[in-house]
């Protein structure tokens, strides 16, 4: 049962007509169909079929791109109402502008305690930056939480970037236009800064950016230089179009100002490297010392290579 004084109070300022979409589920119809009882302006209609993006029922408000994947209860309900909200105050860009080609997956369940605010964040960005945004119950749907591998809600994702917890408006919009631009690099960072391996390999290989991974080398953080490393070098024989992408920025890092980062090319040129990276190594021997070791090694293993 509805708790009618939370819906009463959030509704009685919709005063524009509101068209709640419902793909297959009698249920979620049922669902939307009390919720017009309390304000004439709330419209609802059924179609026979699931969403098309992710192939389930669901719930879409008006003209926005929010749709709830969820027969909302509790803290969904609560998010449920506020999405409603904004589409009902909000008026939408989205209608006479060409849509940003991002989509976010929030999979939520209905007694968490952080996705409501992380739900909200997004939805205030989805009418801003004219996205999609996909609301999944976890346990509703267990089976697509399970394929996109999650562990615990609230877990969004942001154009394949995974984040877990709760998540502010600030950082909501932050990897939005990161999305918008195609710029994993922050991402990535603190991935590996975390040590999530595993994860920067998924998304370089996914988004097929090996750029990222060459310019990581050079970053502050020595965790994550090693992690870029690490990355490459688990990559490079898997897709050699990453590596290849990398070892051009990785070449231009042999006259960085750090030695410890020129050292570190040399050593990865040996790993991802071929024989027209031989005359930039040997210019670095040259330098004697680590340096000079690592690109003798380098060197040796790229011929190693050639040989078999």
């Amino acid at each position: 049962m509805l708790p009618l004084n939370l819906v009463k109070e959030i509704l009685r300022n919709v005063k524009k007509e509101v068209i709640l979409t419902v793909f297959e589920s009698k249920e979620m119809y049922e669902f939307a169909r009390k919720l017009s009882e309390f304000n004439e302006f709330i419209k609802c209609e059924f179609l026979d079929y699931p969403e098309p993006k992710l192939r389930l029922p669901a719930i879409k408000l008006d003209k926005s791109k929010i749709f709830f994947h969820a027969v909302p209860r509790h803290s969904e309900l609560q998010s449920f109402l506020f999405a409603l909200k904004v589409v009902a105050e909000k008026s939408l860009r989205c209608e006479n502008e060409e849509d940003a080609d991002v989509t976010i997956v929030t999979f939520v369940s209905q007694f968490c305690p952080n996705c409501q605010a992380t739900v909200n964040a997004i939805n205030k960005m989805t009418q801003s930056y004219c996205i999609e945004h996909h609301v999944v119950d976890a346990e509703l749907f267990s089976e697509i939480a399970e394929k996109f591998g999650i562990v615990s809600v609230p877990t969004a994702i942001i154009d394949g970037m995974k984040f877990t917890g709760a998540m502010s408006v600030q950082e909501v919009e932050k990897w939005i236009k990161a999305a918008i631009n195609e710029d994993y690099y922050e991402y990535l960072a603190e991935k590996l800064m975390n040590g999530e391996i595993e994860e920067v390999k998924r998304v370089a290989e996914d988004r097929n950016i090996g750029e990222e991974l060459g310019k990581l080398m050079a970053h502050r953080e020595f965790m994550v230089r090693l992690g870029a490393m690490a990355a490459l070098e688990a990559l490079h024989e898997m897709k050699p179009e990453i590596a290849e992408e990398a070892r051009k920025v990785i070449t231009e890092l042999l006259n960085h100002d750090d030695e410890r980062i020129r050292e570190d090319a040399a050593m990865m040129l040996g790993i991802i490297g071929s024989e027209k990276d031989i005359k930039n190594l040997k210019e670095l021997i040259e330098e004697g010392g680590r340096i000079g070791d690592s690109a003798e090694e380098a060197i040796k293993n790229i011929r190693r290579k050639k040989n078999g």
